[in-house]
C-alpha cells in the first residue's frame, strides 16, 4: 500500500541522512521533494531520543527533522540542560509537540516543576501522548495560549505548510481557525501559586510582546532567565523590537547562543532566532 511505501522510503532515507557527509542534503530534499510531494503524509513514529522516547508525525517539519537528523534546535536544547537543575521551575510557552519540556524532564526531577502551555488542538494532543509514553508526572500541561490578558484568540494554520510550529495568531490566508482560550502568565500564577520560576522558554510566532507583557510581576518578582525566539529588530519586526525594550527596561540583557549552546555577546549564526535574555 501507498502507506507502506511511505514507511520504508522514510527508513531508507533515515539511514542516508544519518551519513555525516549527506547530512547536509536533507534540506534540499525537504524542499524539493518531501513538502511539496507531502511523502510523508500520515506517517507516524516512535523513536528514542536520548532517554527519551518520542512519537513523531513526520509529515511535520520540525519533527521529521528529529526523525532523519536526529536533533533540532541542539544548541538551545544544550543551553537549556546548562541553565536547568534538579529542582528548578521551568515554563514552556508554545510547548508544540514537547521537544523543550521532554528535554527538560530529564534534568528536573522530583521537587522541580515543568509548566507547559500549548493551545492548539493537533499540538496539545502530540505533547500529551509524548508525556504519557515516556511516564512523565511531574508536568502540568495546560491547553491554553498566553498573552497579556484573560480571553480568546484565534488562531491560524496553513496545512500547506506541514509546519505545526507556525500556528500563529497572526491572519493567515486560506488557513484553519480554532478559538482558544488565552490566559496570562500573572493571571495563571494567581491561582496556581510558584514560589520561584528559574527559567521561560517563549516560541509563539509573533505574539511575544502580548505574552511578556502579561508576565511582568513573574518576571519581577522571580526574574527568570528567558529563552525566547523572536525575528530580528532589523526584520522590521516590531514586536521583536518590542520585546526586546520591554525587557531591556525590566534590567535584562540580551545574549546570543552559539553553536555549541553557550552565550555569546556576538551573533556567531544569523540563523537562529532563539536568543537568552538574564539579569
Amino acid at each position: 500500500s501507498q502507506s507502506t511505501m511511505r514507511t520504508v522510503l522514510a527508513f531508507l532515507f533515515r539511514l542516508l541522512f544519518r551519513i555525516p557527509f549527506l547530512k547536509g542534503t536533507f534540506f534540499g530534499f525537504h524542499k524539493r521533494f518531501f513538502k511539496p510531494y507531502n511523502l510523508f503524509r500520515g506517517i507516524i513514529k516512535t523513536v528514542s531520543f536520548g532517554s527519551l522516547k518520542i512519537k513523531l508525525h513526520i509529515d511535520d517539519w520540525i519533527q521529521q527533522n528529529i526523525y532523519f537528523l536526529g536533533e533540532y534546535e541542539g544548541a538551545e536544547l544544550k543551553l537549556l540542560n546548562q541553565h536547568l537543575a534538579s529542582n528548578s521551575t521551568f515554563i514552556d510557552i508554545g510547548a508544540n509537540f514537547g521537544l523543550y519540556t521532554l528535554s527538560a524532564s530529564k534534568k528536573i526531577t522530583n521537587s522541580g516543576k515543568i509548566i507547559c502551555f500549548e493551545p492548539y488542538p493537533e499540538n496539545y494532543q502530540a505533547l500529551m501522548n509524548n508525556i504519557s509514553i515516556n511516564n512523565l508526572s511531574k508536568i502540568t500541561a495546560e491547553n491554553k495560549a498566553v498573552g497579556d490578558s484573560q480571553g480568546k484568540l484565534k488562531l491560524y494554520y496553513q496545512p500547506n505548510e506541514n509546519n505545526l510550529g507556525m500556528v500563529s495568531a497572526s491572519y493567515i490566508e486560506n488557513s484553519v481557525v480554532h478559538e482558544v482560550e488565552v490566559i496570562s502568565i500573572d493571571e495563571y500564577l494567581e491561582t496556581q501559586p510558584l514560589n520561584k520560576i528559574d527559567l521561560i522558554k517563549i516560541d509563539v510566532e509573533g505574539f511575544e510582546y502580548q505574552v511578556l507583557s502579561g508576565m511582568k510581576k513573574a518576571l519581577s518578582t522571580y526574574s527568570p532567565k528567558i529563552l525566547i525566539e523572536t525575528f530580528d529588530v532589523d526584520d522590521s519586526n516590531i514586536d521583536g523590537q518590542k520585546a526586546h525594550n520591554f525587557l531591556t527596561q525590566l534590567g535584562y540583557k540580551k545574549h546570543f547562543i552559539d553553536d555549541n549552546g553557550k552565550l555569546s555577546n556576538k551573533n556567531m549564526n544569523t540563523n537562529r532566532k532563539n536568543y537568552f535574555y538574564q539579569k
